[in-house]
């Protein structure tokens, strides 16, 4: 698979802060590759050094295996922290300024138009937009000159519910349509449900990089409640778990081998016991990225 964008050993310090460290990523082409951390982690900064908006103190960056220049620019969408527009003109007479400054056709200004959604508000003038329209109209202009990687730094922030799962619906479709997505958030929600690869970074540092898919994988536990007083023992004696652990009203068993939810309810009902609630749970992302990062700390200590 191809290698979109190569990171290697990249850092920006400004006197003593180290707002990245020693940074070293790789994206292959089609992945929508998330990069992870708390606010000052360094998320920003790794765009705006990829984006050459932000010299770097040391290290250097690939595009495409190439160094970065005007052609090898155009391939690239970018929206980097708050867009923008002039309020009192149209979704179009913005776009066609975008147009003039990227050297692209008008013709574009239809296409993305409609592929964001802003088809019926297009003639409307940008100061009556909400905050999720601002956004998919920012989506619109990096499209413009139909890039073959979109960078979009914390696409989400300031949106409702509803506007949080519209932008992240747009992102998987355009993803879809073959390009390749890198993106910076801070939530752990919006990583697990769009990205199929992450890194996290912590005070400017990698700590982790791998597969969204890989974050359920590992320990399976399955929760257990039934009106009983011996429920501990008899899940302990059950021989399909490694440990069982209280959590309020209910116990957590913690899996091993082959067995199932199932196996676990029939167990139960040998022993003449009815569950009255059963889960099977895998980790989320947010059960990850808190062990990762208790992890880092005690190796630090």
């Amino acid at each position: 698979m191809e290698t979109v964008l190569t990171i290697r050993n990249l850092s920006k310090h400004y006197g003593r802060i180290k707002a990245v460290d020693d940074l070293s990523l790789e994206v292959k082409r089609g992945n929508i590759f998330g990069i992870l951390g708390p606010n000052g982690s360094g998320k920003t900064t790794t765009l705006g050094m990829i984006l050459d908006v932000i010299n770097p103190t040391n290290g250097d960056y690939l595009w495409f295996g190439e160094k970065p220049d005007k052609n090898v620019r155009k391939k690239i969408g970018a929206i980097l922290e708050h867009p923008i527009f002039y309020p009192y003109l149209t979704a179009v007479q913005n776009l066609k300024i975008v147009c003039d400054i990227k050297e692209v056709s008008y013709d574009r200004i239809p296409e993305v138009i409609d592929q964001v959604g802003l088809d019926e508000r297009k003639d409307t003038k940008y100061t009556t937009f909400s905050l999720g329209m601002k956004q998919r109209l920012a989506i619109a202009s990096a499209l413009l000159c139909d890039p073959i990687v979109m960078l979009l730094d914390e696409p989400t922030n300031g949106l409702d519910p509803q506007g949080i799962a519209e932008i992240r619906e747009l992102i998987v479709e355009i993803a879809n349509s073959g390009k390749t997505i890198l993106l910076a958030s801070h939530l752990l929600d919006e990583v697990q449900k769009v990205c199929t690869h992450f890194a996290v970074l912590r005070r400017g540092k990698l700590i982790h990089t791998g597969l969204v898919d890989d974050v359920s994988k590992g320990d399976r536990m399955i929760e257990v409640k039934a009106k009983v007083d011996n429920l501990q023992e008899v899940l302990e004696k059950s021989g399909m778990s490694s440990k069982v652990k209280r959590e309020l009203d209910k116990y957590i068993m913690t899996m091993q081998g082959d067995y199932s939810s199932e196996d676990v309810n029939q167990y139960l009902f040998e022993n003449n016991i009815t569950a009255s609630h059963l889960l099977l749970k895998t980790r989320s992302l947010e059960q990850q990225f808190l062990e990762i990062l208790a992890d880092k700390e005690g190796g630090n200590g």
